[in-house]
């Protein structure tokens, strides 16, 4: 299928590595022009460099999600070297200090909140204002199954991704006019470095998985929780995300689209 975005401007935020890596290829391979935004700015460079192995062509940029002067610096770089951005993905996001709600910290709570929502709503709202005099374009955020139903222990993480969804719903109410959609992607169990974090928080909080490596404790938590009982991978996400941000896709808008195996059916 041709998704007809050869030659769009794809900003792809935390996509050094896992998901938004898989995702910047993709779109790549596509024919999109990819930019790379992350905090590490060499992890990102061998991306583009991966792309542009490929036959492609992008960008990197190091960027803060968090910061709005290094958002509006992004945007404004990729529209002084490429003149436009017709589709965003925002991809940088993860969790920390897992704990009972009652037992969480303040401090943890800011930071989860300020990764997973902040950075959304700011780099949403830089691509929005690129995206509106040309009266087309595709936002793509990265949810997480913990936005469609909650987990103990992460009580920030799923308020987070929760309200990604309800921003998006907003978001596309209100660029529904400029013929740009908006939507989100919800990955279920991926092994990426933050669930690799996650795991080892789990076998430091329980003896009786002490002895588990961190792949295994993965892999007992897909098999209890996924009707399908296999994890997904980055590559079937970048999957997803690159048809929400096809011609094919252009009258879906305001969706949170679950892509985790059936942990979540609706």
């Amino acid at each position: 299928m041709d998704l007809k975005i050869k030659d769009k401007i794809a900003v792809v935020t935390g996509g050094a590595n896992g998901i938004g890596r898989a995702i910047a290829l993709k779109l790549a391979q596509e024919g999109a022009k990819a930019v790379v935004a992350d905090l590490n700015l060499d992890a990102a460079r061998k991306v583009i460099d991966e792309i542009k192995t490929a036959g492609g062509e992008g960008m990197a940029i190091a960027c803060d999600a968090t910061s709005p002067e290094s958002v509006d610096a992004l945007f404004q770089v990729t529209l002084d070297h490429f003149g436009a951005v017709d589709i965003l993905v925002n991809n940088v996001g993860g969790g920390t200090a897992i704990a009972l709600v009652v037992r969480s910290q303040v401090e943890d709570w800011d930071k989860v909140i300020e990764m997973n929502l902040k950075s959304a709503y700011l780099c949403c709202r830089a691509a929005a204002k690129a995206m509106m005099p040309r009266r087309q374009g595709r936002i793509i955020s990265i949810g997480s199954v913990s936005g469609r139903t909650g987990e103990p222990l992460l009580g920030h993480y799923c308020a987070a991704k929760f309200g990604l969804i309800g921003f998006t719903q907003v978001l596309a109410r209100e660029l529904a006019r400029y013929d740009i959609t908006v939507n989100t992607v919800h990955p279920g169990y991926v092994f990426t470095p933050g669930w690799e974090k996650l795991a080892q928080a789990l076998k430091d909080m329980q003896p009786l998985l002490a002895d588990k490596s961190l792949e295994e404790i993965f892999n007992q938590r897909v098999q209890a929780v996924t009707p399908l009982r296999r994890a997904q991978t980055p590559e079937e996400i970048a999957g997803l995300v690159a048809y929400l941000a096809s011609y094919e896709a252009r009258s879906i808008t305001g969706q949170a689209i679950g892509i985790d195996g059936g942990v979540v059916m609706s």
